[in-house]
Order: structure tokens, then sequence, then C-alpha cells
């Protein structure tokens, strides 16, 4: 495995569908050849060292052409043997769960989305119904002839907290860091 994607020669991806190295060699050419795939971003040269067979203790190193996964993929759809139907097989059941978990999540996120516009609406009422009673408070404190000291004391004081509720809201329209126990 290399940059996230595996690397099969022809010989091996044979060995993984059970067919011939020669049949996998013509289903990557029409592969190629239909613009499935575009070879030089799917194709790589890996150099393979060995023992050299008539010099002893010598190596000799050639590249090998390998394919990369959506090779291997493109190739395990168009086989045709038992285990090119069980890949498939596995594909569409992997296939089907990611799209099916996908949809999951986008659902979900939709919820989320709804639920935080339903609770800004609701926010912005409560927020007009306070700015409704912090002028009513301060109509009746500017009328100070007909307010005792401790209901204006009591008025100040509710008016500074219904201030204070406004001003700590701040946290709902800024996402918060996750706290890590």
């Amino acid at each position: 495995m290399e940059n996230e994607t595996v690397w099969l020669t022809q010989a091996q991806i044979g060995i993984l569908f059970g067919r011939d190295r020669t049949v996998i060699g013509r289903h990557i050419r029409n592969i190629f050849a239909e613009d499935e795939l575009t070879e030089n971003e799917v194709c790589a040269n890996f150099a393979h060292t060995t023992q050299h067979g008539a010099i002893k203790g010598k190596t000799q190193t050639t590249d090998i052409l390998s394919y990369n996964l959506d090779v291997i993929i493109s190739v395990g759809y168009r086989v045709k043997s038992k285990r090119g139907t069980k890949f498939r097989q596995w594909a569409n059941r992997v296939l089907k769960d990611y799209l099916l978990r996908g949809y999951a999540i986008s659902h979900r996120i939709d919820a989320v989305e709804k639920f935080v516009i339903e609770t800004n609406q609701k926010l912005s009422e409560i927020e007009m119904k306070i700015d409704i009673v912090k002028q009513y408070i301060e109509d009746v404190l500017s009328d100070q002839n007909d307010i005792n000291e401790d209901t204006r004391m009591q008025l100040e004081l509710f008016s500074q907290t219904l201030a204070d509720l406004q001003a700590n809201k701040i946290w709902i329209d800024k996402p918060q860091k996750p706290m890590l126990n």
C-alpha cells in the first residue's frame, strides 16, 4: 500500500480474480481504450531487485509495471470468474453501505441545522421580549415620583440581569470547542 492505494501487477490481479494474466491484460487495455481510466494516472513502474540467475552474488533490478486500486476495481467489474462475481457482490455491498451511511449522516446534519435555525428564531423572539421589558423598566425608572427606592433598585437589578443575559447569548452565535475530559 502506498499513498492510500494498493498496487498490483497483472499477474497478481490475475491471481486475485482467478484468471490468466493475459485476460487481465486484455481488460486493462480495454479500460484505457474506453477512457474509463487514464493510464499515466493509475500505472507506475516499481523497481524490483532480485538475485542474478547466472552470476552468483550479483543482483539485478527490473522495472515492474503495477496498477493502482482504480484499475483493480475496474478489472473486478469486468472479469468473468467466480472470484470476480464475489468481488462485485462485496463491492456492491460496501458501496450500498457507504451510500446509506452518507444519506443517514446527511439526514442527521439536516436535522441539526433545522434545530439550530429554530433555536435561533426562539432566541430572537426572547431577545425582542427582553428589549420590551427593559424599555418598560427604563420608562418606569424615568418617572421616579411613582416608585420607592426599593422598587427602583429591584428594577435596576432586573434590567442589569436582562442586559447580562443578552451579553452572554454570544456563546450561541459562536461555535464552542468541545470540552475534553
